[in-house]
């Protein structure tokens, strides 16, 4: 795959789905395949969980967990067969945004935004100021970028956790919730840009939901998304990790 990927390649394959657990609970994930290009809202059906279960997906989504049962596939990469250093090097090209949370407390907003770029980046110091600056403007970040993220709200933080996430043009976008979307119904500096990053046509992106949500789901399909959904196994299933 290139580095700036092709819209024939995909970002995640669930080849034979995947099972995972939420506290004292047990999901499944049908089979899924998210293109370059695309992105997947994954919703849990049935009652309301009695614990959130986006977090647990997202983290396998991104490599950061292991399923109980499946095959995921990043980029062309089966991630049970990677060792920890091949996991650093997948992860970064990859995005994730942790909900509102995630920033480091004592870095202030454009810190945390320039955190995937001096790790991995491998650019000159000028070029990494170029590029912090320009995800900065481009989130409308300027006038708060000094601040730590306790001291702006909600929103505010989940709009540098985005941009953070961007800053180095990922392969694979992975977020927690919807963030600020309920404000602005997709109209806003966030969204927009994720739309704009998803159009280019070399990423795609899966949104973890914690619930279902009608409204965002409309939206989500009108504008091109797939909706999937993921379901509560009953009790006593998948009490251990299997590998595929």
């Amino acid at each position: 795959m290139s580095a700036g990927g092709d819209a024939r390649d995909p970002a995640l394959v669930l080849s034979d789905g995947l099972w995972f657990r939420a506290g004292p609970e047990t999901w499944a994930l049908e089979p899924l395949s998210v293109m370059a290009g695309e992105w997947s809202a994954l919703v849990p059906d049935g009652a309301e969980p009695v614990v959130d279960p986006s977090v647990p997906l997202a983290r396998v989504l991104c490599s950061l967990s292991d399923p109980l049962r499946g095959t995921v596939e990043i980029i062309g990469r089966d991630v049970s067969r990677m060792d920890y250093g091949e996991r650093q090097r997948l992860r970064a090209r990859l995005g994730f945004v942790q909900g509102y949370g995630g920033l480091l407390s004592n870095r202030t907003l454009r810190e945390n935004v320039s955190l995937p770029v001096s790790v991995h980046g491998g650019l000159s110091f000028g070029d990494e100021v170029h590029l912090v600056d320009s995800a900065v403007r481009s989130f409308a970040l300027d006038r708060v970028a000094h601040l730590r993220p306790h001291e702006v709200d909600g929103s505010t933080r989940w709009r540098a956790c985005v941009a953070r996430s961007l800053v180095l043009s990922p392969l694979w976008l992975v977020l927690e919730g919807i963030g600020d979307w309920e404000m602005d119904r997709g109209r806003g500096v966030t969204w927009t840009r994720l739309g704009r990053f998803l159009r280019r046509g070399g990423a795609a992106a899966a949104v973890c939901l914690s619930r279902q949500n009608p409204e965002f789901e409309a939206w989500f399909e009108e504008g091109g998304g797939v909706v999937a959904r993921y379901a509560r196994l009953p009790d006593g299933e998948a009490p251990h990790r299997e590998r595929a």
